[in-house]
């Protein structure tokens, strides 16, 4: 046990160096250099004991010098010929098999650990002791390939503990491995890749990141889970109280219509949340233990064109709409897979009409070349703000910190120090704010606000809500102490499937924020939230295109608020 000892001191300083560090905004561990020569491999034809396998070994051998390159088709597929086209891949050499990813790798494993299909919860472990024991993981049915391909012995076959649930499972885990892991980032990905139909199997292809960064993976059964057990969920609960405030956890609460297992979306982010943990939605994408090791020109953003675009004279015939991307940026999956770049960023029309887009810090950490991208292709008609909320997604006004020892201490670190930090990075002023659904701002929740976020360096604006609020335009703008303002969403989205690719669905998608928009701005600022799995330029350029002539003027939030200032 000597090595382990050594090892968890060496995780130790580690976790103190990166995102232990309180003076650093870092919240996310980073591989020290990405190959420009990389050896790529399709996730998509592979059953999923070989996908474990090959992304397993994919975290162990790019711990220093990272060359692996994964992707799923239909998901993530464009991110290779992405990082190709802009040359940070100039050469990419496809595998054709499992077996000969982990033969020309074997070095960097030390043997092979087994998961147990009639106990799932053992795929989780085996992940955390891949990282920790430097082993490939393996199902029953390809034990015999991996362990021909890698010529190492397994050194733990878990069908051995005759593990029978996710608690005694995690009681092991908690025992064994958990202390020689690092505690300063979390993950929550569920067991069976199956669990939900409409994600099929590429929901957590990034565990190569948690192997690579030994970071603690566990799921959590939702209430509604027939294997729902209150003594896990009390497991999962000490974990949280036992590990730092202020840190990310990985993945996705993903429950919901249609998704039947694991925490809803709401109760898992506020569950993590009282503890002072914020959730990072890398889902459906992988390779992150290469993205992230891609060095790029500048570690400091600057957003220069829409920043040099003038803002015109407050005119008070004109009802001024500024265009918000506020309900997607805070996911670093969004960026990966038929998202933002799919949807927003390659629409032809981008740039003939003024949206602001929230973004998320953890791409700098996770995929710094496609931040510098985006900054790099902005027109002066897109304006980044810091997506919702901060550093990562939270409820501040749902009890975020409200169990951590020490409350107000939580909230201030987390506002003041990483997030104010990572905006001021990414030339970030304004703060995209969960709200309570249909509410207005109660007396407590500007309390927090004030208290919290006021004192912001650097922040000049809060973005309140993802979708309308009790708000109608003439009541949905303010001014808080520290200068700052406050611009309230007062549209919501549309629950018609309409979907943004089908042109035919165009005039139905534009009638319906035309709908919102005027029903509710009886103002003249008229802050306008669209739903970014359904617009994007081409709708909302069709959009301007009607409204226009009615006398509404399309700004960026960066003029939106500057026309508001001159008001006051």
């Amino acid at each position: 046990m000597e090595h382990q000892r050594i090892l968890y001191i060496l995780l130790a300083l580690v976790s103190l160096l990166t995102g232990g560090c309180r003076k650093c905004p870092d919240y996310l561990p980073r591989t020290p250099e990405a190959s420009d020569r990389v050896i790529c491999m399709d996730l998509a034809p592979l059953c999923p004991s070989d996908r474990l396998a090959v992304v397993s070994l994919q975290g162990l051998a790019n711990r220093n010098h990272a060359e692996i390159f994964t992707y799923a088709t239909y998901y993530t597929e464009w991110t290779l010929e992405f990082y190709k086209q802009r040359g940070y891949i100039k050469e990419a050499t496809p595998v054709a098999s499992m077996e000969e990813l982990l033969f020309k790798y074997k070095d960097a494993a030390r043997g092979i650990v087994v998961y147990d299909t009639t106990c799932l919860a053992t795929i989780n472990l085996a992940t955390n002791i891949a990282g920790v024991h430097d082993c490939v993981i393996a199902g029953p049915d390809n034990l015999e390939q991996v362990r021909a391909a890698l010529d190492k012995p397994v050194l733990f076959d878990l069908r051995e503990n005759k593990f029978t649930g996710e608690y005694d499972t995690f009681e092991w885990y908690w025992e064994n491995i958990f202390p020689l892991q690092r505690h300063d980032v979390l993950s929550v990905a569920p067991n069976d890749g199956s669990v939900h139909d409409i994600y099929q199997d590429f929901y957590d292809i990034y565990r190569d990141y948690l192997v690579e960064f030994n970071i603690p993976v566990f799921w959590l059964p939702g209430h509604q889970d027939a294997d729902f057990d209150p003594r896990h969920e009390a497991q999962i609960l000490k974990l949280f109280q036992e590990t730092p405030a202020n840190i990310p956890i990985l993945g996705f609460w993903p429950a919901g219509p249609g998704l039947v297992k694991g925490y809803r979306e709401f109760d898992g982010v506020k569950l993590a949340g009282e503890y002072g943990k914020f959730t990072l939605v890398n889902t459906h994408a992988g390779s992150y233990s290469w993205q992230n090791g891609v060095k790029i020109k500048n570690s400091r953003f600057r957003q220069r064109a829409p920043r040099a675009k003038k803002t015109p004279v407050y005119d008070p015939g004109k009802k001024y709409v500024a265009l918000v991307m506020i309900e997607s940026g805070d996911a670093p999956c969004y960026y990966q897979y038929h998202g933002l770049y799919q949807r927003q960023w390659n629409d032809p029309d981008r740039g003939k009409v003024p949206i602001s887009y929230g973004i998320t810090p953890s791409l700098r950490m996770l995929a710094p070349a496609i931040l510098e991208d985006l900054y790099a292709t902005q027109t002066e008609n897109d304006f980044f703000f810091n997506a919702i909320t901060g550093a990562g997604y939270c409820y501040p006004f749902e009890g975020y910190g409200s169990l951590t020892t020490n409350p107000d201490s939580t909230l201030t670190d987390y506002f003041s120090r990483l997030t104010a930090g990572n905006m001021r990075l990414m030339d970030l002023d304004m703060l995209g704010l969960y709200t309570h659904s249909g509410d207005g701002w109660s007396e407590r929740d500007r309390d927090i606000a004030e208290k919290y976020i006021s004192p912001m360096k650097g922040v000049r604006s809060i973005l309140s809500g993802m979708h309308r609020t009790a708000y109608t335009a003439s009541q949905a703008h303010e001014r808080i102490p520290g200068g700052k303002t406050v611009h309230h969403t007062v549209t919501f989205w549309s629950y018609d499937d309409l979907i943004w690719n089908d042109p035919a669905l165009d005039d139905a998608a534009v009638a319906h924020m035309v709908k919102e928009i005027q029903e509710n701005g009886d103002g003249p600022f008229i802050q306008a939230m669209f739903y970014s799995w359904h617009y994007g330029p081409r709708r909302l350029k069709k959009l301007q295109d009607k409204l226009k002539p009615l006398g509404y003027e399309f700004v960026t939030m960066k003029e939106f608020d500057d026309l508001y200032r001159q008001t006051l």
